[in-house]
């Protein structure tokens, strides 16, 4: 048997399962191991993808060749468009999928690709060369496996442990064995470690629920997809529902809150602050008696119902109470408990921006393993840990996203510069460029990124060239051919509030007004060339806000000058003085290597980083 491969990827969830397919696809050997080949990239928590922030990172994901959105597409069974009150810059796409059909589907991918083989076992222990490079991994039943590059992304699974009211023991998620070892091994290697938490909620059956007290939810009448490869489509089948907490609800909580083992208060691992259990809402605004609960369902032949908003890991029977409290589900029958999970996970700090350990050269980390929390999160990082563990392999530079073209580049900046205090959550308020990396442009953003990886074809990335070639010509064209003040456009520009015209005017100074819409004016637009949807969506953001975006671009340019100061590795920010006490030992924890780096670490002030300029010339010039 051959025990040697290029990349080998520990952990089979939407990290690694994103990091083992890219790494294969862009034709390195590559070795999946994973705990059980039946729970490959499986929904633990919520069985949906997307929504704020979250669906960005899921278009970033397909533009670079990755699976979750083709595979969301094929397994949905409700879809909206989210944010759709507020700019282009947020708005993106949220879907409820077949929970167990995704993991299948993602699955079959991975077997189908080739050059990528699966392998069901424990890693324990990682090997390393008489450099400290990384050179193999080691299971706990004692195989070795012969490697050039490592991606972990262990989930959970580090020192999981399961809690449920008074009761706890080791776990990795609910039914499976926890992965103890490799932390073990990863701590006698350097590496610090810490413990966070997270919660799910309780399932319930379909059967039991009274859905008239429930407010109906129903999927959008557009046709929707998130991949390029899928053909969009409208969903009918199912909806989801919505009631609400109330005061007997927050009560039943209130009374129970020293049987939480994981509220914020009481717990010693840090919790998800943006996603918080119940008892934690509760516990947190004493005065609010009404949460929202969203049931969702798991799937077109399942009876299970997720139940949205009540994470928790208080005991079952005061589940039971909670869940009998709230309008519509007085009667449900519990079909899975809800329970929380404590486990180790690496600060990120220790990691470069390619998500490469600082420590051991070829050693990569993706997922929740990094202090991260989602679906999405967790496979945005596994394509990039994927990519660049391959790229190390060849003996290729990284590839490094920056915060001004993608989510993905947002998020693992924040990681690896500022570090985390609790499970980080990607959304748009993170993001300082959010009109310039859309949904809507995600491809046109990283093409060439993936082109020159290997992960998207070239008859792909043509496309994606013509794409943004026949923007850019209707965008001259708009600006350039005049519209008239006629009886019927002015009749239309009325019935849509906005003021008519009196002279000549270029179609793109009309289209400007927010009343108006591309397809408004294709009645006094004779010469148009027949466009997509999707073309026609980009032509008329970066026509009403066009403003917005130059100034944006402006910005960028600022930004990259700054970023582009590069820092030396050996420059000793522990001698100098001249700089806030605070500002000094960040820096020399964390040990940015550019300036803009230096800019985002919690603690260096706008006058430190005007004095670190100054030191950066002098030690520059002392250096010539």
């Amino acid at each position: 048997m051959d025990y040697h491969y290029d990349v080998i990827v520990i952990g089979g969830g939407h990290a690694g399962s994103e990091a083992a397919h890219i790494s294969a696809v862009m034709g390195l050997k590559t070795l999946l191991i994973t705990n059980s080949i039946h729970h490959i990239a499986l929904m633990p928590c919520n069985p949906a993808i997307g929504g704020p922030g979250k669906g960005h990172v899921v278009m970033e994901i397909d533009a670079l060749g990755g699976l979750m959105a083709k595979a969301t597409d094929l397994c949905t069974i409700h879809i909206k468009k989210v944010n759709t009150g507020k700019g282009p810059a947020v708005q993106t796409l949220r879907a409820q999928t077949q929970r167990d059909r995704y993991s299948l589907i993602i699955r079959e991918y991975l077997e189908k690709t080739s050059l990528l083989s699966i392998f069901q076992g424990e890693a324990s222990d990682l090997i390393l060369n008489s450099n400290g490079e990384i050179s193999g991994v080691k299971t706990f039943q004692g195989t070795q496996f012969q490697c050039r590059s490592v991606v972990i992304a262990t989930g959970t699974f580090l020192n999981g442990v399961i809690k449920i009211g008074e009761m706890s023991y080791p776990a990795g998620r609910q039914g499976e064995f926890p992965a103890n070892h490799l932390s073990q091994s990863l701590r006698q290697k350097g590496f610090q470690t810490g413990r966070l938490n997270t919660c799910t909620p309780p399932r319930i059956d379909k059967r039991t629920i009274d859905f008239k007290k429930c407010d109906e939810q129903k999927s959008d009448d557009l046709p929707l997809c998130f991949s390029w490869e899928s053909t969009p489509r409208v969903y009918k089948e199912s909806s989801v529902f919505l009631t609400r907490t109330n005061e007997k609800t927050c009560e039943i909580i209130r009374k129970n809150f020293e049987r939480s083992p994981l509220l914020y208060h009481f717990s010693d691992s840090s919790p998800v602050r943006e996603c918080p259990s119940l008892e934690d809402k509760v516990y947190r605004f004493p005065d609010r008696l009404s949460h929202l609960v969203f049931l969702e369902p798991e799937g077109e032949n399942s009876n299970e119902i997720y139940v949205q908003g009540v994470f928790t890991s208080l005991p079952e029977e005061v589940q039971w109470q909670i869940l009998h409290s709230i309008p519509g589900i007085e009667n449900c029958h519990i079909i899975r408990p809800g329970y929380g999970i404590e486990y180790d996970f690496i600060p990120p700090t220790q990691l470069k921006p390619s998500l490469e350990s600082k420590l051991i050269p070829g050693l990569f980390f993706a997922g929740q393993i990094n202090g991260t929390s989602g679906y999405e999160e967790a496979a945005g990082q596994g394509i990039l840990a994927g990519m660049n563990a391959g790229r190390y392999a060849h003996n290729k530079p990284a590839i490094i996203l920056q915060r001004d073209e993608s989510y993905i580049g947002v998020m693992v900046d924040d990681l690896v510069t500022k570090g985390i205090q609790e499970p980080y959550r990607l959304r748009t308020g993170k993001v300082e460029y959010r009109l310039l990396i859309r949904h809507s442009n995600a491809d046109i953003r990283l093409a060439e990124y993936g082109y020159q990886a290997g992960t998207i074809s070239q008859s792909r990335y043509q496309m994606i060239r013509e794409k943004k070639n026949i923007i850019t010509q209707e965008l001259k064209r708009l600006e350039k051919t005049s519209i008239f003040p006629t009886v019927d456009l002015n009749r239309l520009l009325g019935k849509k509030h906005t003021s008519p015209l009196s002279e000549p005017a270029r179609i793109s100074s009309v289209l400007t007004r927010p009343q108006i819409s591309y397809y408004d004016l294709s009645p006094f637009d004779p010469d148009r060339p027949f466009l997509s949807p999707d073309i026609i969506e980009e032509v008329e953001i970066q026509t009403k806000y066009r403003g917005y975006i130059e100034r944006q671009i402006r910005s960028v340019e600022e930004f990259r000058q700054m970023e582009s100061r590069p820092i030396p590795l050996d420059f000793p920010f522990d001698r100098l003085k001249i700089l806030s006490r605070e500002a000094q030992e960040q820096l020399q924890i964390l040990r940015p290597t550019t300036l803009g780096q230096a800019s985002r670490i919690r603690g260096v002030t706008p006058s430190d980083l005007a004095a670190l300029l100054i030191l950066l010339e002098k030690f520059r010039k002392e250096r010539q």
